[in-house]
């Protein structure tokens, strides 16, 4: 008897799932809808326990927010500094003497830098200062 070779079976790789470290918004809602789901409906989840875990979504999302607010606000920080470019910026820079109040300065800004520890850097005429220090634009 001879067996005739119809064809070839090619499997392809199933991509790598991606495991996740962190537990978003929509991971956490998911885990709590599934966990109702599931419940023994003799003995169902405790009230105060469902509040704790919904207080607990609460607070993931508003600091989800608070986090996303502020990567907004780094980068609007960064856009306004970058139109300080070429323009006079006036800020106030501590005193030689430690008794005297600071002085108040003005300088021209040549270039912008980002810096992880100290934050938007305006190089000026008159030395590196940071984007807070500045009370006025020309």
């Amino acid at each position: 008897m001879s067996v005739v070779h119809i064809g070839t079976s090619h499997f392809l790789p199933q991509p790598q799932r991606e495991i996740k470290q962190d537990l978003d918004k929509d991971a956490f809602l998911r885990l709590l809808v599934t966990q109702l789901a599931n419940q023994d409906p003799t003995n169902p989840m405790d009230d105060r326990d469902f509040m704790a875990q919904m207080a607990q979504f609460s607070a993931l999302e508003q600091m989800i927010n608070m986090t996303t607010q502020l990567e907004r606000m780094a980068v609007t920080n960064q856009t306004l500094a970058v139109s300080y470019i070429g323009r006079v910026v006036a800020f106030f820079q501590d005193s030689a003497d430690p008794s005297l109040p600071p002085i108040e300065m003005a300088a021209m800004v040549r270039a912008v830098w980002f810096d992880q520890k100290e934050g938007v850097i305006l190089e000026t005429d008159r030395g590196d200062i940071r984007l807070e220090q500045v009370i006025g634009v020309a």
